[in-house]
């Protein structure tokens, strides 16, 4: 079957002639600024082949806000735009891409329009950002500043995470370029939508690629449809969810930031403050081991000693708190976003955001948040869940696909631009529901079989009604003890009194009050999952552990919007006689440093590099990390009290507004 295609806006008889000729129009979806358009399928003699063309602009920034880089006064940024085959008169929407932190654009293409849904979910995002253009796409892949060639040797700049002052107006640059080039590129100009240089786009990407999505859509009229993936609500909640430091994953994030000197391609080059925290609490800093809190992470930061200079906590939140919480308490406190908008109130744009359970950096809870603010808004926002994400060998992880059950990602995304970027009818745009939670077992994920949970909204606490089993504890305390013997404690809630049950939403918590035990030596840090034991086995439902520092938490760390305490969100299924609860852990490798940078090339893939970057490791690697494994800077005993606990357990199908997604293993 022909791929369907545009007719090009006449300007001449011809032209009137061949759109008078050529098919009815369609109406667009209510809701939408999508003018009337009529749909062909135009076939030539010669067309145009597909090909990949190298491009770059000039963003009108400064390469970075701080002086101590000695920035140019404007910033070069390269991209890589695939074009598809195409016939003289045909435009096509725009699929604009972004890459992972580290990481860097997209340049060649695919050698068809293949999709790969039965592959590691982010790498499959990657094959299909090639792909596209196959499906009549507009690809455009871009170096953000401090990343691939667009960095400072190549008159490219410095990253700020994703900055709407930085990155974001870069990106309304590289929108404008292509407006201007559009009659060249055969890109769909939208000059009776009202909006100033408007085209037909959407948005892709990953990780950093995600986040730099989310402002762009808030800010800039022209974003039809967006599809971010795996990224977060608020990194500094991402980082330090109970305020104490996920070591781990900051030191492997630090992996990938590099200085200017080392000439690197791959890799980030970051701003001044950004460079200081890597160099306190990253590879770098054979110390780092002690960077357990955010008040310890505040401290090395801001020290007269700090390189490449001190860093005042206002601006490090400054940087890092920039993504949609930011836009959302700005919203409901009535505060302007400062960036000319009429009114600080988030459009509604048509977002699908897909999130990873098992995620060690970005979980579920913050794609849920981000689902929630852009729902709120009036738009069509759907959420899926997946096995894949930013993973860890570390915690035995092993990478699944991007699906949720029978609902595949890459389709998914598919239909979702065929909708909103063409208007056209598409079967798995219609047969995404409003939120898809996978339901793999924790014991052998992602290896079992895909199921997934469609429900009509996230689960959040205890449920009631049909198919629910209420759980709820009024009071759960432990006493973690310095020596005990490595495994941790746990504390049953409910059991599961027959098949056909699943644990799928986010687990909430009133309060969290932790306190240092006998023999501490330091803040203490409460290390708390949950969990599963069955046949007298324990396991820690999708890896997720969220350290909580001594003190009393009424609500998560750095994302206080109005709710308790929020565990990541969870998707299991579940079994007759299985009990659930919550797991206390004394250590947990998601909040240790790592052995060295030698023992990190021996023990990561390949493929868990390209969660993040889609790169390999810079080399050489300093190998100046601590020795130090399996502690959190000495012994770590606490007491842990957590009131009214609730977790959300039901039976799909039963349950209101619920039903089963199972992947046909032979598909």
């Amino acid at each position: 079957m022909p791929f369907v295609r545009f007719c090009k806006p006449a300007a001449t008889l011809a032209l009137a002639l061949l759109l008078h000729a050529c098919g009815s129009s369609s109406t667009p979806d209510a809701g939408t600024t999508t003018p009337d358009r009529s749909f062909v399928d135009i076939e030539c003699d010669s067309p145009a082949p597909a090909e990949a063309r190298q491009y770059q602009f000039t963003s009108p920034l400064p390469q970075d806000l701080d002086p101590l880089v000695d920035p140019l006064p404007t910033t070069e940024l390269y991209f890589t735009v695939m074009l598809p085959e195409r016939c003289a008169g045909e435009v096509f929407p725009v699929v604009l891409q972004s890459h992972g932190y580290g990481g860097s654009r997209r340049r060649e293409l695919a050698a068809d329009g293949t999709l790969y849904p039965q592959h590691a979910g982010l790498t499959a995002v990657d094959e299909m950002t090639t792909a596209l253009a196959y499906h009549d796409y507009v690809v455009v892949s871009v170096d953000q500043r401090g990343h691939g060639e667009s960095q400072p040797r190549n008159g490219g700049g410095y990253v700020r995470l994703n900055s709407p002052d930085v990155e974001t107006r870069d990106l309304q640059t590289l929108l404008d370029w292509l407006y201007d080039h559009a009659g060249d590129l055969q890109i769909w100009r939208q000059d009776d939508s009202g909006t100033p240089k408007d085209i037909k786009v959407g948005t892709l990407g990953y990780s950093y690629g995600g986040a730099a999505q989310f402002a762009l859509a808030a800010l800039d009229q022209r974003v039809d449809a967006i599809v971010p993936i795996a990224t977060w609500h608020n990194l500094l909640y991402s980082l330090a969810a109970g305020e104490a430091i996920k070591q781990n994953w900051i030191q492997l994030l630090c992996l990938f930031a590099v200085v200017p000197s080392d000439g690197a391609v791959i890799g980030a080059i970051n701003t001044p403050a950004i460079e200081t925290m890597c160099n306190s609490a990253g590879a770098r800093n054979a110390g780092a081991y002690g960077v357990r809190t955010y008040d310890d992470l505040i401290a090395r930061i801001s020290a007269a000693s700090a390189y490449p200079r001190p860093v005042a906590e206002s601006e490090f939140r400054g940087l890092l708190d920039q993504g949609m919480h930011w836009f959302k308490t700005r919203q409901d406190a009535g505060q302007p976003w400062g960036y000319g908008e009429r009114r600080a109130r988030l459009r509604p744009v048509p977002a699908l955001i897909l999130q990873g359970n098992r995620d060690g950096i970005f979980n579920l809870t913050g794609g849920y948040l981000n689902w929630r603010y852009f729902k709120a808004a009036g738009g069509d926002a759907r959420l899926l869940s997946m096995e894949s994400g930013h993973l860890s060998p570390f915690v035995g992880q092993v990478d699944g696909t991007g699906n949720c059950g029978s609902v595949q990602g890459v389709y998914a995304i598919l239909g979702w631009y065929d909708h909103y970027l063409k208007g056209l009818p598409s079967a798995d745009y219609d047969a995404l529901p409003d939120i898809c939670v996978s339901v793999q077992s924790s014991v052998n994920a992602p290896a079992g079989a895909e199921v997934g949970v469609a429900l009509e909204r996230m689960p959040v606490g205890s449920l009631s009604g049909a198919g629910s089993l209420p759980t709820v504890a009024d009071t759960v305390a432990v006493d973690i003890p310095a020596l005990g013997d490595g495994r941790p404690v746990f504390v049953p809630l409910t059991t599961i009194p027959d098949d056909g049950y699943v644990l799928a939403g986010v687990p909430t918590v009133g309060s969290v009050t932790v306190a240092a035990g006998a023999g501490a030596t330091h803040a203490a840090i409460g290390l708390i999952g949950v969990g599963l034991r069955r046949d007298g086995e324990l396991y820690l439902i999708d890896d997720q552990v969220t350290g909580f520092v001594e003190g009393t938490h009424r609500t998560n760390g750095f994302i206080d919007e109005g709710d308790p305490v929020l565990l990541p969100a969870l998707g299991e299924i579940l079994q007759q006689g299985d009990e659930i609860g919550l797991m206390f852990y004394e250590q947990q490798v998601q909040y240790q440093i790592l052995f060295s940078a030698s023992s990190l090339t021996t023990l990561l893939p390949g493929s868990l590099v390209s969660y993040i970057a889609g790169r390999p490791f810079p080399d050489p690697l300093s190998d100046t990390l601590t020795p130090v494994v399996n502690n959190l800077t000495n012994f770590n005993p606490y007491s842990a009290e957590l009131r009214d606990v609730r977790l959300p357990i039901l039976r799909p199908g039963i349950y209101p507004h619920s039903a089963w997604r199972v992947a046909d293993p032979s598909s």
